[in-house]
């Protein structure tokens, strides 16, 4: 049997000094060591903590759990159904007293059937047919006790119009107390895939014509009043839309837990578009839920950084300071913000995508691009990490997986353990630093330069607003800021537009609509909306339930990229990455200077990904899309890059002229600034041996510390 991965994860990913920050930990049974690693620095921070740990599961699977509910001796259970698929058993509700238990299920073929189980006995009434994939069936199991016996009824309703009814003396029910489960039977078995709408239970056995009558009432209000007094209790995720619990709305307060966050928001049964359905999926996971392992505290002294949360197997506490993680050992990082007085220059590290891409697989990437061969012309090679990934989905899925019954991913959450969010982690499509990696080098260099500065996360910024970012002189992004919340958004630009010195440093940024819901702490959601990709959502499905505002691309909101920050996506692509060619405006007095001290035309020939500056996910100024008037168009990769790179979906009309990277510079009449580099290879470039990157970074940087206000275009 393999030796368990060493794996762990904080209950937040961002804490000042002072504060106190649980660790959950999983691995090999026996001692282990808790140490706390600067990762700018590469410095050990106090001693190393002796742990106890020991392998501990993933309940994947998203259902509902109501507890202390009635189970009367004459009663129903009733839900619309709309599965998305067949071939293994489904727990589509399970009502368990301790004594005995009721079940409707759907078995391997898709057929329903209701059970009752007692220590006496056990009594079955299944449908001949399978319910109809993709369309709603109104499933109802009554049972009666009478004194000649248990009789039970499965009544479906829907596409499919069945009775089936059983019956057995020497099965006696009496009133009890009950767990109900809807989505999954005890201990996560035999989850349901699909949707569910309406569920509810009730102290009377619904006939064969009351179920009639109810395939006309598809909202919750209608359905408790037609029900009346007999109605013990009614969830509806239309009360409160992807809330922790599921609202009774018949008055009696019977809530259930909404377990591992099921979707939300979803257009139910009937014409009216009521929002009344869940969508609950076997690898939904929103927390771990394992228990705490130990508890550490931010040094008072440590500083605005990035810390490492290192838990190593075996108790021993050798080995270097940089971080890395392999099977013994799985380092967390933690953003530190500043506790005390600003530093002149943030850092932003774009948190929210790294959530986005939380367990990212080569395995699904493979199922969307097919044949690598046509956007890149490296051989891809797994790590460790990448392999036992691919192996173990119940880690749970990034934005880019989707289930294996079907659909797209909308929720990611931190609270579970990241395997590719650590500071070693190498992309498989590039063999270098992406994401967090790339942005610790990004760390490193200011560090090794001199420059102070501050590390926020994309949650700082959404919770602090424009104040958060006014109390710094230059605001600079990480390699790749694709998510971003409203709030977020908005505190960028007030930043810019009350005079604030922005560098973008990346590609793909604020491009994807993000919601953040208080009620579920270190969680995003996204619904990317239309673009003609597999991630689409279901007409009228784009609305947020996180934040009530729709999804997808900002761009769609009228609010491009180009309109913020002067560049925005305009394609993607993974063979060799060129530089950027500088252009006329790169000549100009009122931008020259960010090109001191570089004679070369061409600026990032080399770089750690790809080979170059201008590579990955990159962006092209447009004026039509929003680039403001008067921005400088520095430098551009237009022209050097490969079939590879290929047009965003929203932008294959354009045609290779889109391809490009393109650098800008806008003066605003504020006495503020942006820079742009418009791809995510910079920071890969930055950190290499490519000194041209470098300099015109550092020149960028230095002049945008100096509060003079700048000359020339406004």
């Amino acid at each position: 049997m393999p030796r368990p991965r060493m794996l762990a994860y904080l209950d937040r990913w961002s804490a000042s000094p002072g504060q106190r920050v649980n660790v959950h930990a999983s691995g090999p049974a026996g001692a282990a060591r808790v140490e706390v690693v600067d990762l700018v620095s590469q410095t050990v921070l106090g001693q190393a903590m002796p742990v106890v740990v020991e392998p501990r599961r993933l309940l994947t699977g998203s259902h509902l759990e109501a507890t202390g509910v009635p189970a009367p001796a004459r009663g129903s259970v009733a839900l619309w159904l709309r599965p998305h698929g067949a071939g293994a058993r489904q727990v589509v509700a399970e009502l368990d007293t301790g004594d005995r238990r009721l079940l409707i299920t759907l078995d391997e073929a898709g057929r329903p059937e209701t059970v009752i189980e007692t220590g006496s006995g056990v009594l079955r009434a299944g449908a001949g047919s399978a319910l109809p994939q993709g369309a709603w069936s109104l499933l109802v199991a009554a049972w009666t006790a009478e004194p000649s016996g248990t009789r039970l009824r499965l009544t479906v309703r829907g596409a499919m119009r069945d009775d089936a009814a059983a019956h057995r003396a020497d099965l006696p029910l009496e009133p009890a107390t009950a767990t109900l489960r809807f989505g999954a039977g005890s201990g996560h078995r035999d989850p349901y895939a699909g949707r569910l709408a309406l569920p509810l239970l009730t102290g009377d056995a619904l006939t064969s014509g009351d179920c009639d009558t109810m395939t006309g009432l598809t909202g919750g209000p209608a359905l408790a009043g037609h029900l009346g007094a007999g109605l013990l209790a009614l969830w509806d995720p239309a009360a409160d839309p992807g809330g922790p619990v599921v609202l009774d709305i018949s008055g009696n307060a019977r809530h259930a837990r909404a377990i591992n966050r099921p979707l939300a928001g979803l257009v139910g049964p009937g014409e009216d578009g009521t929002r009344t359905a869940l969508q609950l999926s076997p690898e939904d996971l929103d927390d771990a839920r394992w228990p705490r392992t130990c508890s550490v505290t931010v040094p008072a002294d440590a500083g605005s950084t990035v810390l490492g949360v290192r838990v190593r197997a075996g108790g021993d506490s050798h080995g270097d300071s940089h971080g890395d993680s392999h099977g013994d050992c799985h380092v967390v990082p933690l953003v530190v913000p500043p506790a005390g007085p600003a530093r002149p220059i943030a850092v932003v590290l774009p948190t929210f995508t790294y959530l986005a891409y939380a367990n990212h697989r080569q395995s699904s990437e493979a199922e969307y691009f097919g044949d690598y061969s046509h956007v890149t012309d490296r051989r891809i090679e797994l790590s460790d990490t990448d392999v036992h990934l691919n192996a173990h989905r119940d880690l749970g899925l990034s934005l880019y997986d989707q289930r294996r019954e079907g659909g797209p991913v909308y929720h990611s959450c931190g609270r579970r353990p990241v395997l590719n969010h650590t500071p070693d982690y190498r992309w498989w499509m590039t063999g270098a630093p992406r994401h967090f990696a790339a942005d610790l080098l990004l760390l490193r260099w200011l560090h090794a330069e001199g420059f102070a500065f501050d590390v926020l996360a994309d949650e700082d910024v959404h919770t602090g607003g424009a104040a958060l970012l006014a109390r710094y002189r230059v605001v600079l992004t990480g390699s790749h800021p694709e998510y971003v919340s409203a709030p977020e958004r908005e505190a960028v630009a007030a930043y810019v537009s009350g005079g604030g010195r922005l560098m973008y440093l990346g590609g793909n940024g604020f491009y994807w609509v993000t919601g953040v819901d208080s009620r579920h702490p270190n969680a995003i959601e996204v619904r990317r909306g239309h673009t003609g990709a597999w991630w689409d959502n279901e007409p009228g499905e784009d609305v947020l339930t996180s934040t009530g505002e729709p999804g997808g691309l900002w761009r769609e909101r009228g609010l491009a990229p180009q309109e913020l920050l002067g560049v925005g996506f305009t394609a993607q692509g993974w063979g060799p990455a060129p530089g950027f060619t500088r252009l006329p405006d790169g000549y100009r007095a009122e931008a020259a200077w960010v090109f001191a001290g570089i004679s070369d035309p061409v600026i990032g020939r080399h770089g750690l990904a790809l080979g170059g500056a201008a590579g990955d996910e990159i962006d092209r100024a447009d004026p039509g899309l929003g680039t403001p008037p008067g921005t400088l168009l520095l430098a551009t990769s237009a022209g050097g890059h490969s079939g590879h790179y290929q047009n965003a979906p929203e932008e294959a009309r354009l045609g290779a002229d889109a391809v490009r990277a393109d650098m800008t510079l806008r003066l605003t009449g504020a006495g503020g600034a942006v820079f742009a580099t418009g791809s995510v290879n910079w920071v890969a470039s930055l950190a290499c041996c490519d000194g041209d990157v470098r300099r015109v970074t550092r020149n960028v940087l230095s002049r945008f510390l100096i509060p003079k206000p700048f000359k020339g275009v406004t």
